[in-house]
């Protein structure tokens, strides 16, 4: 059961890139190429080839892999306060009852234990080293006549895409604050091939690096019309998307529909813009994705059903329909904020946390499981309704995929939920069920959650 973290020396070659000045004239023109391959130049229109699908044969029964992860939190102080708060999470497989090959499933608790030992050596060198600057930091401070510190911080967590027997893919969500006017975060892809362990390279998914080059761009500025990068034409843009593919430094999870792309901040805008981000499905170019040879079906094509981490704060594609399908999840202290398909529902509870899954069930409903945190710190899930012309609340349910004690703020451990008609929850104290005891739960009508075995029960 281990997971993993971006440290400070990760986020900063993340954003070393993002630094470097991009000019347009570094980079030839890319309409050429585009007309070349058939793919109509970059424009605020819905880009063509979303217009002419290819039936995708998504597999109904790719076995799910269930993972946990398991997030450490440290306070780092003195007798004159704090100096440093910081996390890091780890992420690995859950043992369960499966009658199948057992490779697959040790290869995976291999190399995720590999990949989470690994970082956490990084977090442990990575927070001594920001221990030291924050301790010489408020000397200088103090030094100076300042009266106020504000404790450094790094944070890393993990929100899991997609975990089958094919492949696992997650982000790493870090964060990092030194005393400056403000922190900077970003994410990462990380994607395993499930039988072999290895860490998967975009040229292994991808059968043209061009042409997906411009099926990203043109999605980008459909995408975000009115950023910063939109408005002036899209130039530096396509520039760096070139250089990112050319350089293979492209951040990507590869999803059960198809690729997602991310841009953190300063790489295509300014900071107050955020994190860019878009997926190409594998319905909307089929032809650019490595095929079986045998039966040229996309060879990673995910499960028909599954359930998907949501980073809060992303604008996330859901489908290439034409209905222009976007999910958007936010929250503060009085309401959780969900936008999709341009409509807008604030659901008004008070909550210190949220942690969403999308649900996309075998017959291609849409659920959003939305655990939590009370003001006391108790999680508790909401499920919301995205069939409908709006989001709706479905209900809430005295249940979470906290898999700790809400009370231990050393450690917090989560079920990862990949299979809707399989998945481990905890019931919580106020349950008529058993409190505090570990449900194995299904999604029934309407997205409610369905208990059909509580850990310990007779009969």
């Amino acid at each position: 059961m281990k997971k993993a973290k971006m440290t400070a020396a990760a986020l900063a070659a993340f954003f070393a890139f993002a630094a470097a000045p991009v000019l347009d004239a570094e980079f030839a023109g890319t309409d050429s190429v585009a007309e070349l391959n058939g793919i109509s130049a970059i424009s605020f229109s819905r880009p063509a080839y979303a217009q002419a699908q290819e039936a995708v044969d998504y597999s109904t029964s790719l076995q799910y892999l269930p993972l946990t992860t398991h997030t450490q939190y440290f306070v780092d102080k003195d007798e004159k306060g704090v100096l440093l708060r910081s996390h890091w999470t780890a992420v690995g497989v859950i043992p369960f009852d499966y009658q199948g090959p057992k490779q697959p499933v040790q290869t995976m608790k291999n190399a995720l234990g590999n990949y989470s030992r690994h970082e956490g050596k990084s977090f442990e060198k990575s927070r001594g080293k920001l221990l030291s600057d924050a301790k010489k930091d408020r000397r200088e401070r103090l030094a100076n006549g300042s009266t106020f510190f504000g404790p450094y911080q790094e944070d890393g967590d993990i929100f899991v895409r997609r975990a089958d027997f094919r492949v696992v893919s997650f982000l790493e969500d870090g964060y990092t604050f030194l005393g400056g006017a403000h922190g900077l975060g970003g994410v990462a892809g990380r994607n395993f091939d499930v039988h072999t362990g290895r860490e998967l390279k975009l040229t292994d998914v991808v059968r043209d690096k061009t042409q997906l080059a411009e099926a990203i761009k043109q999605q980008l500025m459909f995408d975000y019309p009115q950023s910063s990068f939109a408005q002036s034409g899209g130039g530096s843009m396509k520039g760096i998307v070139d250089q990112l593919i050319r350089e293979d430094k492209m951040l990507w999870s590869l999803d059960p529909r198809g690729i997602s792309f991310y841009f953190n901040p300063y790489l295509l805008g300014s900071y107050a813009e955020g994190i860019f981000t878009t997926t190409i499905f594998f319905s909307e170019r089929p032809e650019l994705f490595v095929k079986n040879a045998a039966s040229d079906i996309i060879e990673w094509r995910g499960p028909q059903a599954y359930c998907m981490e949501i980073r809060p704060y992303f604008t996330m594609r859901l489908s290439d329909s034409p209905r222009d399908e976007k999910l958007f999840i936010a929250n503060d202290k009085d309401r959780i904020i969900i936008e999709y398909c341009g409509e807008k529902l604030e659901d008004y509870v008070n909550n210190k946390e949220i942690r969403p899954v999308l649900i996309n069930t075998y017959d291609g409903k849409k659920y959003l499981y939305v655990d939590y945190a009370e003001v006391t710190n108790n999680f508790r899930l909401r499920v919301y309704d995205l069939n409908g012309a709006s989001p709706k609340l479905v209900g809430e349910y005295p249940m979470t995929r906290l898999a700790s004690s809400p009370q231990d703020q050393a450690n917090r451990k989560w079920y990862i939920m990949s299979d809707p008609n399989e998945f481990y929850m905890r019931s919580t104290k106020d349950t008529n069920l058993v409190p505090l005891k570990r449900l194995t739960c299904r999604v029934g009508k309407d997205g409610v959650p369905e208990v059909y075995e509580v850990e310990g029960a007779k009969g």
